[in-house]
């Protein structure tokens, strides 16, 4: 019926008031003879109903045949609005007026902004964007963005990319600046375990190696020391008191250790699946400057168990920038289906949810060498409980810079 609903509102239609004693006989008999009637609301003694402008005079007959009378309470419809708009050609010239500007209007480029700048000053690159081209005012069929991106980038070395993306009458300058790289600094180092782990094989560049295989060792632990101990090279002040002094240094190495992540499942033995009905409510709320001004809908949710979903959209956004949202909150109706598991399924579907919690955790790197799926005995009746543990080999050596007195 939705299509027939945008069919009549372009062809036009009626709002009629049925009134008698017989109202029901009246709206059978006129469904019987194929008369389109949708929106049906009946009451004591009457009823309101909607159809097309060409079956008003057949449901006259059908009037007099059941004693009721028929009274049109508006018509709706394009043809209707248009023929009292042309009785105010005011009103009309008006809007037409309004909807050729705001076209023209949406033809220019009014607003420039700047995103993604942390250490360029957003004034800067506007005008730098306006020695390339972009500016306010100017017509969209103008611009040609990959030239305009170009040019930025050759007039400001820092950046190092650009991206340009017209937004309705707003032009969007998003920048990339360079990354500043780090200076090499030999400024003095340990290497310190990123993690727990037990170690399996040490490869030391320079440094002082405190650790040895099999190991078991915490995170945060001194694995190889920045230091350089002089065997028998003395400087000036070691000879005045006789005792070699160690030197600070930058370590460098690896550290392979045996590193454990852990996942842990469950499942139900009784499985309670949540679907949607296919019922639901919509509320729409007109906001401005963020505050609610208009509600259309039902606020209140009449639903045992359901999910709610929300789209926020700036009206008119792609013509100006105007500060009114439309907010419409959908809240779906959610039916709970329960399903039996025999004592392996439930096994098997904690293990699969354990699993997926382990490696979740896994570096990008990490070589996995075993994994370890264990039952635990739960306190919980009826649910089935999984441990998953998966074993990796990996480089656990972290740099931790050493602070002299003279820094």
């Amino acid at each position: 019926m939705s299509i027939l609903k945008l069919r009549y509102i372009f062809t036009g239609y009626l709002i009629i008031s049925v009134q008698g004693a017989a109202t029901e006989k009246f709206i059978n008999l006129a469904i019987r003879q194929g008369i389109p009637l949708w929106d049906i609301r009946r009451g004591e003694g009457q009823a309101v109903l909607k159809t097309d402008i060409y079956s008003f005079f057949d449901m006259r007959h059908l009037a007099a045949k059941t004693g009721c009378r028929l009274r049109i309470v508006r018509k709706a419809g394009f043809p209707f609005l248009w023929t009292r708009m042309l009785r105010r050609r005011g009103l009309a010239a008006g809007l037409c007026l309004f909807v050729v500007t705001l076209y023209v209007l949406s033809s220019f480029i009014l607003f420039v902004s700047v995103q993604g700048n942390e250490r360029l000053d957003e004034e800067h690159i506007r005008q730098l964007a306006v020695e390339a081209g972009i500016r306010p005012g100017l017509l969209k069929s103008k611009l040609d963005k990959d030239e305009a991106a170009n040019r930025l980038i050759d007039l400001e070395p820092e950046i190092a990319w650009v991206g340009i993306e017209v937004r309705g009458t707003r032009l969007v300058i998003e920048v990339v600046e360079k990354i500043e790289r780090p200076e090499e600094t030999d400024q003095p180092a340990h290497i310190v375990a990123a993690k727990d782990g037990i170690i399996v094989d040490i490869l030391p560049i320079t440094g002082e190696v405190r650790v040895k295989p099999g190991d078991t060792v915490t995170r945060g632990q001194l694995l190889i020391e920045g230091v350089l101990q002089p065997q028998s090279q003395y400087t000036r002040e070691d000879e005045e008191d006789g005792t070699p002094q160690a030197v600070p240094i930058r370590a460098r190495g690896d550290v392979l250790a045996r590193v454990w992540y852990e996942g842990y499942g469950e499942a139900a033995l009784t499985e309670v699946d949540r679907t949607r009905s296919g019922r639901r409510t919509i509320t729409y709320t007109l906001l401005v400057e963020g505050q609610p001004v208009l509600r259309i809908g039902r606020p209140n949710v009449h639903y045992a168990d359901f999910e709610r979903d929300s789209a926020n959209r700036r009206i008119l956004e792609r013509i100006l920038h105007f500060p009114v949202e439309l907010l419409t909150e959908t809240v779906y109706e959610i039916e709970r289906t329960e399903t039996e598991l025999t004592y392996e399924q439930a096994l098997e579907l904690a293990a699969e949810r354990a699993r997926m919690l382990a490696e979740l955790q896994l570096p990008v790197d990490a070589e996995i060498t075993e994994t370890t799926v264990d039952e635990l005995d739960l306190d919980r009746e009826g649910f089935v409980g999984v441990r998953y543990v998966i074993e990796t080999r990996e480089n656990i050596a972290e740099e931790k810079l050493i602070f002299t007195g003279g820094d």
